[in-house]
C-alpha cells in the first residue's frame, strides 16, 4: 500500500509540490527571525523609556521637595526671628512702661495698708507664648486672643499672615547664682566668697547625700566644699586654690592635664554653662541636679553676685533653700549656729510656699520673703491646702539684712530668650541672652538707646 508522501516523491508535480512548501517554510522561518529581532528592539526601546520617565519623574519629585524645604525652612527661620524681635519687644515694654506703673502701684497699694507689702509683680514676658499667638497663630486663634483682650481682629491686617507657628519662652537669668562673678583676669575674693557661700548652700541639702557618697567613674569622691571651689577655680586666673580662710588652701592642682583626654583649665570666665562639665567633680549627675540654678550671665557692672528671687521662677524651691541656708552660714566650712537649719522638713515646706508665690504673683520686696520665713502660718489663706500643715510649722529666725547679703528683689535684668518657628516639617529655634542694664560694647546700630532698651545680645545661637 502506498503512502501519500511516496507517491508524491514518485511523480514530478510531487517533487514540485515539496519544493514550494520548503520553500515557504524557510519564508516563514525568516520571517518570524525578524519578527523576533523587532521585538526585541520595541522591548528595548520600552524599557529605556520607562526608565527615563522614572528618573524625570523622581527628579522632579526630589526638586520639588527640595524646593519646599527650602521655602519651609526660610520660613521657619524668619518667624523664629520674628518671635525673637517680638519677645524683645515685650522685653522693653516691660522695663519701659509695666515695671515703673507697677511700682507706683505697690506704693500706692502700700499707703493704703498701712506700709504692708502685697507682694504683687505683673511680667508681661510671662504671657509670651499667648501674646505671640496673634501673629503666628491661625485665624481661629487670632479671633479667640481678640475676644479674650476685648479688640475685634476681623478686620486687622498682618495677623496670622503667614503659614507656620511661632512661639517664644522668655525667663530669667539673674534669677540664678553667676558663677562667673568674682572670676577673670583680676579675681575678687569678696565676690567670690559669695558665691562660695551661695554654691555650698545649694549643695549642702541632705537630699545629696547619695551624689556625694557615690565614687565616680575612677573611683574617686567628690566633697561638697571642694566642688563649690573647683567651679570657683576654674573662673579665675590666678593659681591659687580658694579658700574662705584669708590664709589660702595651696596651690591649684586639680590635674586637668593628666586625665586620658588631657586639657587645661579655663582660668578666666565661663564661656557657657556647659563648660561646668570640665571642672572636677562636675558629672552628668551633678551637672542635672545643679546645673539649673547656675548660670554665666547674670553679673551686673557691680557684680554683686546677689540672686534675684524676683526672676526665680519654675522649680526653684532647692535654690530658695540655699539662699536661706547661705544667708544663715556665714562661713559654710563650719557647723552653722543653729542645726535645724540643715532640716530639709523645716524649710523645704516654706521655701515651696515661697516657690509658688513668686511664679504666681512675685515678690515687691524682701520683706515679703522674710514674712513668708517668719511666720508661716500667716502667710496662706484658708483655702489654701497647705493652710493647715503651715500651722504645725515654726518660722525661721532670719533677718532682712542676712537676707539682703545673697539675695535682691528687683526688675529682672537679664533674660534668656529661646523662640521657634515652624512650617511645615521644618523646626527652627533660636536661643538669645538679653542684657538689659549692660552697655553696647560694639554699636553697629544708629539707635543705641533703642537696641540697650531691648535688651544687648549676649549670646546668640541658631539651630
Amino acid at each position: 500500500m502506498y503512502t501519500l508522501a511516496t507517491s508524491m516523491r514518485s511523480t514530478p508535480a510531487s517533487r514540485g509540490i515539496r519544493a514550494a512548501l520548503v520553500r515557504r517554510f524557510r519564508a516563514r522561518r525568516s520571517r518570524d527571525r525578524q519578527s523576533g529581532v523587532a521585538l526585541l528592539v520595541t522591548i528595548s526601546a520600552l524599557s529605556l523609556l520607562i526608565a527615563l520617565v522614572s528618573q524625570f519623574t523622581y527628579g522632579t519629585t526630589v526638586d520639588g521637595a527640595q524646593a519646599a524645604n527650602a521655602r519651609d525652612e526660610l520660613r521657619a527661620h524668619y518667624l523664629a526671628r520674628s518671635a525673637m524681635e517680638l519677645s524683645r519687644m515685650l522685653i522693653k515694654i516691660q522695663l519701659k512702661f509695666v515695671e515703673p506703673i507697677m511700682a507706683q502701684a505697690q506704693s500706692m497699694l502700700a499707703a493704703m495698708n498701712e506700709g504692708q507689702d502685697l507682694g504683687i509683680s505683673l511680667r508681661v514676658t510671662d504671657y509670651a507664648p499667648m501674646l505671640l499667638g496673634f501673629f503666628g497663630g491661625n485665624k481661629s486663634d487670632v479671633a479667640l486672643l481678640g475676644t479674650m483682650v476685648g479688640i475685634d481682629t476681623s478686620q486687622a491686617k498682618g495677623l496670622a499672615a503667614v503659614p507656620g507657628k511661632m512661639d517664644a519662652e522668655i525667663t530669667n537669668e539673674d534669677g540664678k547664682i553667676d558663677i562667673n562673678c568674682g572670676g577673670g583676669l583680676t579675681p575678687n575674693r569678696a565676690r567670690q566668697i559669695t558665691v562660695f557661700r551661695l554654691l555650698s548652700a545649694l549643695f549642702m541639702s541632705p537630699r545629696y547625700d547619695l551624689l556625694f557618697s557615690t565614687p565616680d567613674a575612677n573611683g574617686m569622691f567628690v566633697d561638697r566644699t571642694d566642688l563649690a571651689r573647683a567651679l570657683i577655680d576654674w573662673a579665675d586666673a590666678d593659681e591659687q586654690m580658694f579658700s574662705i580662710d584669708a590664709n589660702g588652701a595651696g596651690a591649684e592642682d586639680y590635674r586637668y592635664d593628666q586625665r586620658v583626654d588631657p586639657y587645661l583649665a579655663h582660668n578666666n570666665y565661663y564661656d557657657t554653662i556647659g563648660e561646668t562639665a570640665l571642672v572636677r567633680g562636675m558629672n552628668a549627675d551633678f551637672s542635672e541636679a545643679f546645673r539649673p540654678y547656675l548660670t554665666t550671665y547674670a553679673s551686673d557692672e557691680q557684680q554683686t553676685c546677689r540672686v534675684n528671687l524676683a526672676s526665680t521662677k519654675g522649680d526653684c524651691t532647692p535654690l530658695i533653700v540655699g539662699l536661706v541656708r547661705a544667708a544663715l552660714i556665714p562661713d559654710p566650712t563650719k557647723p552653722p549656729t543653729d542645726p535645724s537649719i540643715l532640716d530639709d522638713n523645716k524649710i523645704y515646706p516654706l521655701a515651696s510656699v515661697l516657690c509658688e508665690r513668686g511664679a504666681a504673683v512675685g515678690f515687691d520686696s524682701l520683706k515679703t520673703v522674710i514674712g513668708v520665713l517668719t511666720n508661716p502660718a500667716g502667710s496662706l489663706s484658708k483655702d489654701d491646702p497647705r493652710f493647715q500643715m503651715m500651722q504645725n510649722l515654726t518660722g525661721i529666725t532670719i533677718t532682712e539684712q542676712q537676707l539682703s547679703q545673697v539675695a535682691y528683689v528687683g526688675p529682672p535684668r537679664v533674660y534668656r530668650v529661646v523662640t521657634t518657628g515652624e512650617s511645615g516639617k521644618v523646626k527652627k529655634r533660636i536661643t538669645a541672652i538679653l542684657d538689659s542694664a549692660r552697655g553696647l560694647d560694639n554699636p553697629v546700630t544708629s539707635d543705641a538707646a533703642s537696641e540697650k532698651a531691648a535688651g544687648v545680645i549676649q549670646y546668640w545661637r541658631e539651630e
